[in-house]
């Protein structure tokens, strides 16, 4: 890795980076973002757009100024891995978003930005740091886009110039005072009059160009929401069991050949397993075969309310179906009789019905013999 443009200041930054498998993106002094995008988020957050994710709230508080957050930075380096890979899931069905098929990238991302940090401070080029992925509440879109790492995609995604949407960011928050600097963009930075993923979202997720509803979004229901999903909204997530790649997919930016599959890896349940055995399996079996991935972000109540949908949706799975009516979790036996009503088996449903005491759940029950 090397770039000519780079100022002699941020070379140590750059050289400490690549020895831990980083490529310096951009630095940018952290002062507070523009009002403008500020208000843009205020707006969006007072609209009840966050849905669940509470943690947005606090994003709005200190994300925008990284001092309120670490008084003492004074910096911010950003980093952009790319992931594109080949699509997968589950064997014999069950998409998976692909930023999830291998190790978590709140690990590999965090793991490496840490060690960069511990680096600089051997240097004695800086004190403190603090390493941050999505987690943190930082809004590292924005400041990506304000690095110019990208642009903000009518996707509302990043668009990195390179690889396209198929990016995850990382920062690490210095206490030393660095020069801005970004590298000089591939391309004009413009989605243009494309509106591909706007065009391709199954749910209407987009309200607008740059505007999403996540509580429309398959990433949003299959991860985020605690809850049921919308009955009206199940026919719509398909067979996606954790995330969605839909509007990323169609993006005509990025290479699309491209395979970091070495750099990620593959969790080896999807090889392994179909969604049918999701079903069955134990609390232990799940923090085993899903130890270091992502999905363990749904919680194993949420995957398997997903893999109801989806077994719905493919019209396959009675049997283990059947068994999921019985499921401790209410939340997974009302998911179970809408995809047995799916698959149309009334039989079981009226058993099931005989022996439910939650009313939410004899509510899903009857509504799918009804159907």
């Amino acid at each position: 890795m090397s770039n000519p443009d780079l100022p002699p200041e941020l070379l140590p930054l750059w050289e400490l980076a690549a020895e831990v498998g980083l490529e310096l993106r951009g630095t940018l002094p952290t002062s507070p973002l523009e009002p403008e995008v500020m208000a843009r988020f205020q707006d969006w957050l007072a609209d009840g757009r966050a849905g669940e994710m509470d943690y947005l709230h606090k994003a709005a508080e200190v994300g925008a100024d990284l001092s309120q957050w670490k008084p003492w930075g004074k910096s911010v380096a950003l980093f952009a891995l790319p992931y594109a890979r080949q699509a997968g899931g589950f064997k014999d069905g069950g998409r998976v978003a692909r930023y999830a098929l291998g190790k978590d990238y709140h690990n590999l991302i965090g793991r490496k930005l840490q060690k960069l940090g511990k680096r600089l401070r051997a240097k004695n080029l800086t004190c403190a740091f603090r390493a941050a992925v999505d987690a943190a509440p930082v809004l590292e879109r924005e400041w990506a886009i304000r690095g110019g790492l990208g642009w903000r995609g009518k996707n509302t995604l990043l668009i990195h110039p390179e690889f396209g949407p198929w990016v995850m960011l990382g920062e690490l928050v210095l206490d030393c005072e660095l020069p801005a600097w970004s590298p000089p963009p591939a391309r004009e930075a413009s989605c243009g009059s494309c509106t591909r993923c706007i065009d391709a979202c199954p749910t209407q997720a987009f309200t607008s160009e740059y505007e999403i509803d996540p509580r429309r979004c398959i990433s949003y229901l299959t991860i985020e929401a605690q809850g049921a999903i919308p009955i009206g909204m199940r026919k719509l997530v398909g067979d996606w069991v954790f995330g969605c790649d839909i509007c990323s997919e169609v993006c005509p930016f990025g290479d699309h050949d491209s395979d970091r599959s070495e750099d990620w890896g593959l969790l080896p349940v999807f090889a392994e397993h179909r969604l049918e055995d999701l079903l069955t399996i134990s609390e232990q079996d799940f923090h085993e075969l899903f130890t270091g991935s992502p999905l363990r972000r749904a919680g194993r109540a949420g995957l398997l309310r997903n893999a109801c949908v989806a077994l719905g949706n493919l019209g396959r799975g009675s049997l283990e179906l059947e068994s999921a009516a019985f499921h401790p979790e209410p939340l997974v036996r009302r998911h179970a009789a809408w995809a047995l009503g799916e698959i149309g088996e009334l039989g079981v449903l009226q058993r099931v019905l005989k022996l439910e005491t939650d009313l939410e759940v004899r509510q899903e029950v009857e509504t799918a013999i009804q159907r």
